[in-house]
Order: C-alpha cells, then structure tokens, then sequence
C-alpha cells in the first residue's frame, strides 16, 4: 500500500504531503482544484513518461516520492529481493520510490536510494497497483493475466487437479525427449556404429599392454647404447674376476677381509660392527658377478629390433595424441566403445520401450489437461454470473460479459476438432475476458473499450468478485463516477469499500454518495498566495466531513438542511459500511 506521497515543484503544486491509511481513501474538491494531478505524480512512482513542462515554473526540477508497504505483497518483495533493493522481508514495510525530473529533460529514479531504471518502476508497479481511469497500469486489461485470475478465483477446487497436470507435463516432455533423442540417434545409427567400430578396432588391434610404453622404452634406450653397455659391464666383470694369475679376483679379495675381520673381532669387539657388512658385501658381489656374465652372454644388439621397438612407440604416441589420453584410459575408452557399440544392438527395443512410456505419459497429461479445462469452464461460468449481477448493480443494462474460453492454436501436441493444440505450463486453455455493453454489439476485449468512466466501473465488478484473490495491494480511481449518480452512484461507493477492506483503494469523485463511504477523506483546494497558484491538501475530521459532503451534494455553501442530509447519508451509509464490515468478520472467523 502507499502510505505517504510527497509532491514538490509538479505544475500548480509546490510541496505537499499527503499520508494515506488502509481502506478507502477519498480526494475531493472543486472541478480543476488539481485531484488529478495527485494521480499524475503516482504515475511517475510507476515509471510513466515524466515531462519537462509538467515542472513547476520558475523551479529547475520535480519531485515525487512515495514511502510504501509491501508486507502483504510477495511479488513485489520477490522483485525487490532479486534486484537487490531490500535483503529480507522485515524490510519490505518501508520502501521509498523516488523521481526527479529537470530542465534539461534528465530523470531519474530510485527506489531506497538506489539508482533504477524507469524500466524497473514499471514492473514493480505491475505487481501492487491498479490505476482505472486511462488504461495504463491496469493488469485487467492485459488478457494474459485472465487465466491466472480463473486458477486463483478457483482456489482449491483447480489447485489439485492444476498441480497434477504439472506433474504429468513434466513427465511427458521427459518422455517425448528421451524418445525423441532416441529417434535421432537411430537416424545416425549407421554412420554412428561406422564411427565407433572404427575407433574400438583401431584400440583393440594395437593390443596394448599394461605398462607397455615404459617397457619399450627402456628397451630402446638399452638397444640405443648398446656398445657403452657392454664396455661397462665388461669393467665391472674384470674387476670382479681379476687379472689371471696376476691378481686375486674381487671375489678372493673380499673373503681374504672377512676372514681378517672376523679374527680381529674376537681380539676387538669393535670390529664386529663390521663383520655383517663385509659377509654383504661378498653376497651382492656374488649376485653381480653373475648377473653381468649373464647379461653380457645374452645381449645382442639388433637393429631390426631397436626399430621395430621405436615403430611400436610411434603408434602408441600417435593414439594418445588422437583421443587425448594416456594408455591405461584408452583402454578403458575402448571398454565403453564396446559398450556403445552393443547398445545399438538394442537401440530399436529401446525405442519400442520409450514409446510406450512416451504414450503412456501422453496419455495421463492429456486426461489432465481436459480435466483442468472443464474445471475451468465451471469456474468462468461462475464468475461470469457474478460478474454481470455485479455490472447490473452499476447501471449497464444491457451488458454481456463472457470469459472467452478456447484452446492454445499454436502447437502440435494434440489433435482436437482437426485443430492442433498445444501443451503449456498452464494447460491448453487461453482465456480472455469479453464484454459487450449495447445489444446487438458483439463481445470485445477489455481493452477496447473507449470510455474511461466504462472501463472504471467494469474493473470495479470485477475487482468487486476476485478482490479476495488478487494480487494487487492498491486501487486508484479517478473517472470511476462519469456519468452516474443516484442509486448507482451508492451502489459504486459500497462496492469501492467492499474492495477496500482487501486492498488499499484511493478514489478521486465528485459525487457525496461515493464520498461519505471513505475511511479517510481528503479535501484539495486551490488557493493563490503571493500571487501563485498553489493547492493545499486537508485531511478531513468528522465535522469538516459533513461539511464536504453537504457542499458535494448541494453544490452551495452549506445550509442546515444540506448539512442535515449531509449527516443523513453519512449515517446511511456508516450503517451499510458496518454490515460489510461484519460480514467480512464474521466469514474470516
């Protein structure tokens, strides 16, 4: 809701504050007094086209501000939380929207104090307020919102059923993909299988083994420096052997120290430290002297085989560059390859599979989807009963109002009267509200309808049935009395204040029978000071109210029988205001 508006600089207004309450808030005041302008500043609040010459001669900019509520509003709390503006909800009761206009054309606007688009303010406004009169910032009149307005008037009785159509949807078009996924991979099936055999025949036929690279690559190396080998090995078995008859061997040597070191242990302990050292030493001599004899015996230096080695090496790397991975993966690559390969094999009984799922799922979502559509057609008869005995009561006589109820035209998920329909999120339904206001005249939208007085007391009948159910926190009305009065003139005063004990409604009248219904009631005048026209906006107390009223009705200065059937109609109209207000509590409780 809008608790408090302050206008600076905005054409005949210099600097004005007005705070508003819940309920019905009424502005009154003598033709050209400035009430519209009130409505053209909380425009601006909603991202409406600020101009230049709406600026305040002689002042270089404008300013509007309005501190608001948005406690009881999720969708603008949700909005403001996602761009950032406010982090939780206790914030939310308290948010500030301001516009400042100059000469130079520049606008710009904020809401906390924070820089927004004007883009912004108009989809903040969509969320929590309606402006009847002209035809912006009504949500009525935008018939994507009407299906919406059906599934929240139907409460209960469409959640369920709507919740199991979105559960089979969603399960449909799981099974439509997978199916259809299916289908291509099977047009590709061919070309597919060419693909992987290739590359599994290409893995399997180099019949690598494990640890194969570093094995051959020790053995190219080995093969590479064949004669440095060779001649160290044959040192090392000199050196080991000895020199002939000339020398011991390495071998004698070392016997010749242990049995030395064994004798001088017993003599000094101290030696025994060594005694196992050198009984090792003699072990791995040992065990080397005959693996060189061994290994020079054996080795063979060939060419051929160096060759065939780095060949094999060659392959090797070149299929790690190609897939990208070492040998061990590949081979695991060529295990799923094989497992690729054996699913084709089964592709077409996987396809039978998914096409049984497929219209099975199809077959549950569209049982839902004609479920959710009657159900619809039920609630729309509904409403439209409600709604025209409540635009009777408002003086259209000869009014014919249809939710239009057809289904979506532009998909081909089902086939109903050779006519193909498709499946969205909200089912196959597209609703529009129609309205016709003469006889013989065919039905229209709402939006069509050129008398903003027209339109003001449509949106009221509607606002008068699904007020419990909408969304929207606060109402303006500004032509909502053109071209009525009387009986009819009471009946409208009523429903505005049925309306506001759901919402917040702020109506600018003429008429007293509208007037003395308001919860709080505002009398803007036009006064000149210091040879400047300004307006100056009252709240009203009860006697000032009566006054008002009196001057509403008598169109005269007051009188004490205008003021006597001031407070006549004032009581009359308390009276009915108390009943609505005790059946409202007596349904909440």
């Amino acid at each position: 809701m809008l608790k408090e508006l302050q206008v600076k600089n905005f054409a005949i207004i210099d600097d004005v504050r007005i705070k508003f309450q819940k309920g019905l808030n009424v502005l009154s005041g003598e033709t050209g007094a400035g009430k519209t302008l009130i409505i053209e500043a909380i425009n601006l609040l909603i991202g409406e086209r600020a101009d230049v010459e709406l600026i305040r001669d002689g002042e270089d900019k404008l300013l509007v501000q309005g501190y608001f509520d948005f406690s009881r509003n999720p969708a603008s709390l949700d909005f403001l939380m996602s761009e950032k503006i406010i982090e939780n909800e206790d914030e939310s009761d308290d948010v500030v929207i301001t516009r400042e206009v100059n000469r130079e054309g520049k606008n710009r606007a904020f809401i906390n104090g924070i820089f927004t688009r004007t883009g912004n303010l108009k989809k903040l406004g969509e969320f929590f307020i309606d402006i009847h009169g002209q035809h912006d910032h009504q949500y009525l009149l935008n018939y994507k919102t009407h299906l919406d307005i059906i599934d929240r008037y139907g409460g209960n009785r469409i959640k369920s059923v709507k919740e199991d159509y979105s559960t089979s949807l969603k399960e449909y078009v799981k099974k439509k993909n997978e199916l259809v996924s299916l289908k291509e991979l099977n047009k590709i099936k061919e070309e597919k299988l060419k693909d992987l055999n290739y590359k599994y025949e290409e893995i399997i036929n180099l019949n690598i083994k494990e640890d194969e690279e570093e094995t051959l690559e020790n053995e190219a190396r080995v093969l590479k420096n064949y004669e440095k080998i060779y001649l160290l090995a044959s040192e090392i078995k000199e050196i080991i052997d000895g020199d002939g008859n000339k020398a011991p061997s390495l071998g004698e040597n070392l016997a010749i120290i242990n049995k030395d070191i064994k004798e001088l242990s017993e003599i000094d302990h101290n030696f025994k430290n060594f005694d196992d050292s050198t009984s090792s030493a003699m072990s791995v001599i040992e065990e080397l002297k005959h693996y060189i004899g061994s290994y020079i015996a054996e080795s063979d230096f060939s060419s051929k085989k160096l060759d065939s080695i780095q060949e094999r090496l060659y392959k090797l790397s070149e299929l790690k560059k190609k897939y990208n991975m070492d040998l061990n993966n590949i081979n695991g690559y060529a295990k799923e390859l094989k497992f690729k390969i054996d699913s084709f094999g089964n592709l077409d009984k996987e396809i039978n599979k998914k096409l049984i799922e497929y219209e099975r799922a199809r077959e549950v979502v569209v049982k839902n989807a004609f479920m959710l559509s009657e159900l619809r057609k039920d609630i729309t008869a509904e409403l439209k009963n409600k709604i025209s005995i409540e635009l009777a009561d408002l003086g259209f006589k000869s009014v014919s109002f249809i939710p239009g109820h057809k289904f979506i035209k532009t998909g081909d998920e089902i086939e109903v009267e050779n006519k193909k329909i498709k499946f969205s999120k909200n089912g196959i339904d597209d609703i529009e509200f129609l309205i016709s206001l003469n006889v013989g005249e065919s039905e229209r939208p709402l939006a069509k309808i050129a008398s903003g007085g027209e339109i003001s007391r449509i949106m009221l009948a509607l606002k008068s049935v699904i007020s419990s159910i909408d969304k929207i926190t606060a109402m303006i009305f500004d032509e909502i009395d053109a071209g009525i009065g009387g009986a009819i003139s009471l009946i409208v005063g009523e429903k505005l204040f049925k309306i506001s004990r759901d919402c917040q409604v702020i109506v600018i009248t003429h008429l007293a029978q509208i007037a003395c219904f308001s919860d709080v009631h505002y009398f803007i005048d036009k006064v000149v000071e210091n040879e400047r026209t300004k307006i100056k906006i009252k709240k009203l107390d009860s006697n000032s109210k009566i006054k008002e009223i009196s001057r509403m009705m008598s169109g005269l200065n007051e009188s004490d029988i205008a003021i006597m059937h001031s407070k006549e109609l004032i009581e009359k109209c308390n009276s009915v205001k108390n009943e609505i207000a005790g059946r409202k509590t007596k349904v909440e409780n």
